[in-house]
């Protein structure tokens, strides 16, 4: 989500970081999967905590931390879609699509499936990560 505050756009990003350990750790995977794609993370605000219980037992913490951010110049546009239960982000990187950073993101967030289409030089492609492995892809 972008916000406009006068001539300054702030984006507003939340991640959920989770852990079978401690509310710290789940932090820290937060952290760890939006550094991977954000830039110049600062300060995040923790917007929501919730554990999951299996037989009576905590078995995950997790945690929403939500970053606002200043919009760098450089980085790609995109827009928001929404529909039931899903969010789509539809951009064109400058620099590439970040394959790493979208496979690292799918590996810790089972529930995220990215798909990615892209078109170079004349040849079209498609894939589509889920769990942090490619599990379709194709080109023409």
């Amino acid at each position: 989500m972008a916000k406009r505050e006068g001539d300054t756009v702030y984006r507003v990003t939340e991640v959920i970081g989770t852990s079978s350990t401690s509310w710290e750790d789940a932090v820290r995977n937060a952290v760890k999967t939006a550094a991977g794609t954000l830039r110049d993370l600062r300060i995040a605000e923790i917007e929501k905590l919730d554990v999951k219980i299996e037989d009576g037992k905590v078995v995950q913490f997790r945690e929403r931390l939500r970053w606002l951010m200043v919009r760098d110049v450089d980085a790609e546009d995109y827009t928001e879609h929404h529909a039931d239960g899903v969010l789509e982000y539809r951009f064109e990187p400058r620099n590439g699509i970040p394959f790493p950073a979208f496979a690292a993101a799918s590996g810790d967030f089972p529930e995220l499936r990215v798909e990615a289409e892209w078109e170079h030089d004349g040849v079209r492609g498609r894939a589509v990560l889920e769990n942090g492995r490619v599990v379709a892809s194709s080109s023409w």
